[in-house]
């Protein structure tokens, strides 16, 4: 007992380290430094055990966090999005561990003693958007990521939950094809109704995937045949019918234009004129 309060205690001591070492740090500037999951409001710092060789990685939000989640919010205003970033450390938290957990009982999940900062076990895979973006992993290998990604949100939503992001960088694919959705930290208007969520998410996922490739039809599929493709595999009807019926795609914000950065600004564009011609049938060319 004595030996586990011990790793504990520098367990935790090293979480607090890693979070003071994070006071000034601010992903939106520094990316590539900061994070290997993509995130743009919280660094990522990884915590090995000397024993077991498992890895913790320790998601934080600095204080920096406050400024980042404040423009964001603004760009989303300007967007006309329904969705905010949660600013409250507190219920940021509360709201990761708690969606964390219920979609992934086995995984685990660590007190840091830090409000702005949570714990969790380090998922051996890669980031969706890095492996459709991968030269060398075939087409086919690609098509499965996606599939597995519309297969992934479903399983959120059979769950009555919503992720709010759910994008090509906020979840983990493993060697076994399983998704693990991370950073559940953005939250829809109160006034919308839960299945008025569910097809925002859907929304998103479809535009993110879009994104991650720079030309359409760079796997065998048109932007078309990629809608059809993800919404197969997502499968459920009301939620689909309520995303094709209901859906305004802005094409002008700065929150769209962070969503999909890692584009051309011809494809940033060309994948949310083709979502809209595809949801209203617009005969036009872009």
């Amino acid at each position: 007992m004595v030996g586990k309060d011990e790793s504990k205690k520098r367990f935790l001591k090293k979480i607090s380290e890693k979070v003071d070492e994070s006071t000034f740090e601010s992903p939106f500037f520094n990316k590539e430094l900061n994070n290997s999951y993509g995130h743009f409001s919280s660094v990522i710092k990884e915590i090995k055990d000397g024993k077991s060789g498992n890895s913790h990685l320790i998601k934080i939000r600095p204080p920096l966090f406050y400024l980042n989640g404040i423009l964001s919010n603004f760009s989303r205003l300007l967007s006309g999005t329904s969705s905010r970033k949660i600013l409250d450390n507190d219920r940021w938290r509360h709201r990761e561990k708690e969606y964390l957990k219920s979609l992934n009982p086995d995984l685990e999940i660590s007190h840091t003693g830090r409000e702005n900062a949570i714990s969790m076990e380090k998922i051996d895979g890669e980031v969706p958007f890095d492996l459709l973006q991968n030269p060398d992993i075939d087409e086919n290998e690609k098509i499965k990521t996606i599939l597995k990604l519309g297969e992934g949100l479903a399983d959120i939503h059979e769950k009555d939950l919503y992720h709010g992001e759910p994008n090509t960088q906020n979840c983990i694919v493993t060697r076994s094809g399983e998704v693990y959705w991370i950073d559940f930290e953005i939250e829809y208007h109160q006034d919308l109704d839960l299945i008025e969520k569910k097809a925002n998410d859907l929304e998103q996922l479809i535009l993110s995937v879009m994104g991650a490739f720079e030309e359409e039809g760079e796997i065998g599929l048109d932007d078309e045949e990629l809608i059809e493709l993800i919404l197969e595999s997502y499968e459920d009807e009301d939620i689909i019918s309520q995303f094709l019926n209901n859906t305004n795609v802005p094409l002008i914000g700065p929150y769209r234009m962070i969503q999909l950065s890692f584009t051309s600004a011809y494809r940033f564009y060309q994948a949310q004129i083709n979502l809209l011609r595809y949801i209203n049938d617009w005969e036009i060319e872009f």
